[in-house]
């Protein structure tokens, strides 16, 4: 790793095993290099306001708290000389509202102390197409091999190992490769598979399952220890009460917690009522640790067992609301400042009821942009500099070469591509644009060698007052493509809706 460069992003989905690469790292350092490795989770920084977030602060404080002294001066020193790896795991989970901040102070950090390493894990980003000094790497799916070697290595019931790791084998990692070849994932399948249910097509369903056998059955690490339910919830109203507590949590930010934080939002639950049942806090946050496993108590914080557990449930809560509520609290959250793309909460939300999501959370947002666009003359360019605002050429290993664009309009693209995977015309869209856009392509990296300077990124301002508006415009294309695609998608949505007609059995044929 070290020897690909000085600045390394690792992106990957969601319980694919960043943060457990980034330990290995850490761990790999000490016993393989002369560099001192620093590991910072760098959702801690959300405690701070913008003002306030200060990276370089945040890892000597760290170093610090883990008994490493070293007064300021000497490790302002120990910086410049190149002395460190420096880990920063999960800029996805870094808040919205102090991102930016973070992003120009990781900029700031390796541009002023250049000589030390620094590797960044995160799920992905579009934003990440304008970190031109970061060498972005991805993270590999679990081969056959690697799957089957997890499996054996994971302490659970000998028997029922034995017998996963067969049909593993034989065929469920065949059958199930997108499931099997993540590590969260195949986890959750061996989980389940003592109780013989058909493993899901959909996510969703891999932690309804997950959830359900963690609360029903029996230990299997523990011969056969069965776990009592402390609060004395039954298994609808604690789910009923725990989707909350995710809802909750999931949009203040909060991933990890302090004992009071978390009494705080079970407090809140029970004051709206949402089970008839009483119960003590404490003994459900019991349950949550010891029983269901859903939060991990480390020295004085709690945290989620994995994060995906915290995006389902606050999808499950989020569909009992109201057409109106959920409308208008996605669209609050969607154009406000703390809507970030990058967990699965909204894929989740979408398997949960499709067409609802596209109504609620789609529609409005392509309705909106239509307007806009109409009201701009429906100008091409104006759409195309909303949404994108520079570009630049990259050569690849094998010398091909291709053009990266950034990404300007987080929301409106988000809905854009969110239409365009519900319509199901994704992948053949993307061969079209591929096909149709080879020539201006190859025309605009010439004209971009040729004028500007090579390997940097050009604002399309600046090549449209060149005079190459045209040229630009024939390579944006797919922006066009894709954005038409959404509005003909929405249409027919929205065409094949109810009627509202009062008749009972018009309603009951459409129904």
């Amino acid at each position: 790793m070290l020897e690909i460069g000085n600045k390394i992003i690792i992106s990957g989905t969601g319980g694919i095993g960043k943060s457990v690469m980034m330990k290995h790292f850490f761990l790999n350092v000490l016993q393989n290099t002369n560099y001192v490795p620093v590991l910072i989770e760098l959702r801690g920084l959300n405690e701070y306001d913008e003002e306030s977030v200060d990276l370089t602060d945040y890892i000597y404080s760290t170093m610090e708290k883990l008994k490493f002294k070293l007064e300021r001066k000497y490790f302002e020193y120990s910086l410049e000389t190149g002395c460190y790896v420096i880990l920063l795991d999960g800029f996805d989970e870094v808040k919205n509202e102090i991102s930016n901040q973070v992003t120009s102070q990781i900029f700031n950090l390796s541009e002023k102390y250049p000589d030390n390493h620094y590797i960044l894990s995160s799920r992905p980003l579009d934003e990440f197409m304008g970190w031109n000094q970061f060498e972005e790497l991805y993270s590999n799916p679990l081969s056959k091999e690697q799957a089957l070697s997890l499996i054996k290595k994971i302490e659970y019931d000998k028997n029922i190992k034995d017998k996963f790791y067969k049909e593993l084998d034989e065929y469920l990692y065949d059958k199930y490769e997108t499931f099997a070849s993540n590590p969260l994932l195949l986890t959750i399948m061996l989980l389940t598979f003592e109780s013989r249910v058909s493993i899901p097509d959909k996510l969703n369903d891999f932690f309804e399952q997950a959830f359900t056998t963690l609360f029903h059955t029996h230990d299997a690490t523990k011969g056969g220890y069965k776990r009592d339910i402390q609060s004395g919830l039954g298994y609808e109203d604690f789910k009923a009460v725990f989707a909350y507590f995710c809802f909750k949590s999931f949009f203040n930010s909060d991933y990890k917690f302090s004992e009071n934080r978390v009494l705080e939002y079970i407090g809140i639950a029970k004051k709206k009522q949402l089970v008839e049942t009483s119960f003590n806090s404490m003994n459900f946050l019991t349950d949550l640790t010891n029983s269901v496993c859903m939060l991990i108590h480390e020295g004085l914080e709690y945290r989620f067992s994995h994060r995906s557990f915290q995006e389902y449930f606050a999808a499950l809560y989020t569909v009992q609301l109201d057409d109106e509520q959920q409308k208008r609290f996605l669209e609050l959250w969607l154009q406000g400042d703390r809507y970030r793309s990058t967990s699965n909460y909204l894929d989740m939300l979408y398997e949960l009821e499709p067409l609802r999501f596209t109504k609620n959370v789609i529609t409005p947002g392509i309705r909106e942009l239509q307007t806009l666009f109409e009201e701009n003359g429906r100008s091409e360019e104006w759409l195309i500099t909303l949404l994108y605002s520079e570009i630049c050429v990259r050569t690849g290993k094998n010398g091909d070469k291709s053009c990266l664009v950034t990404l300007k309009e987080s929301y409106y693209n988000d809905m854009i591509r969110r239409a365009c995977a519900a319509g199901g015309m994704y992948k053949n869209m993307q061969e079209e644009r591929k096909q149709q856009a080879i020539i201006s392509k190859n025309r605009l990296i010439e004209i971009i060698e040729k004028e500007f300077a090579p390997g940097g990124w050009i604002e399309f301002k600046k090549i449209m007052r060149k005079g190459y508006a045209k040229e630009l415009l024939e390579y944006m294309q797919w922006v066009i493509e894709r954005y038409e695609f959404a509005v003909n998608y929405i249409d027919s949505v929205n065409k094949n809706s109810l009627t509202g007609e009062d008749d009972f059995s018009s309603m009951l044929e459409e129904l």
